[in-house]
């Protein structure tokens, strides 16, 4: 019996090390990506655009919602506020479920186009699939493909990028805030289980 007591707690501790790895890494890269969007913004003026770092906690959807609204305000961008809002939520939820470590909420606007970006620790691209009706989730990236003009999920260095874009007229008054803001987690990151394959 002592035996695979043993190989449990060895395989235990591999993957904690591993997990431990992948939330280091994943940290330094949003680091180094942050600074990168702060230095390249004194380059290309016509971009406004902002980040926040969020817990993977079930507060963090309401808080994307928050922090999304008051920014396009800000922006002079809020026509489609809801939708934004609506989309942005079904991205960080999804993150929540199949993902795990720190998020990166990114919100960008040039040009006419909105851009949201969502940034997990999980390499796995998301997929549509056809919801069963008697399922209560399932339908996050069916609402991104019916109400955005496009999206997608691109792999990043420490994990994957999922994003969408929705044409958005801002106020021509509304004050430009170039650069990236950083916002402190409420929380520090809790482990967060390994999601199942969809």
């Amino acid at each position: 019996m002592p035996l695979p007591i043993a190989t449990t707690l060895r395989d235990g501790y591999a993957h904690a090390c591993c997990r431990f790895r992948t939330t280091v890494h994943h940290l330094g890269g949003l680091a180094v990506r942050n600074f990168r969007e702060f230095a390249g913004s004194a380059e290309n003026p016509g971009v406004r655009k902002v980040s926040w770092s969020l817990s993977p906690v079930s507060s963090s959807v309401p808080d994307a919602r928050h922090l999304v609204r008051g920014q396009l305000a800000a922006w002079g961008a809020d026509r489609q506020s809801e939708i934004v809002e609506l989309l942005t939520s079904e991205l960080v939820t999804n993150t929540l479920r199949h993902a795990w470590g720190p998020i990166l909420l990114v919100l960008s606007f040039q040009d006419g186009t909105l851009r949201c970006e969502v940034e997990d620790a999980n390499p796995a691209l998301p997929g549509l699939r056809n919801a069963r009706d008697d399922e209560e989730g399932g339908r996050g990236l069916l609402l991104l493909d019916l109400l955005s003009q496009r999206w997608g999920s691109d792999h990043t260095p420490t994990g994957k990028t999922t994003w969408f874009e929705l044409p958005v007229h801002a106020s021509p008054d509304a004050p430009r805030r170039p650069g990236t803001r950083m916002t402190d987690p409420p929380e520090a990151f809790p482990d967060h289980p390994e999601a199942p394959t969809r």
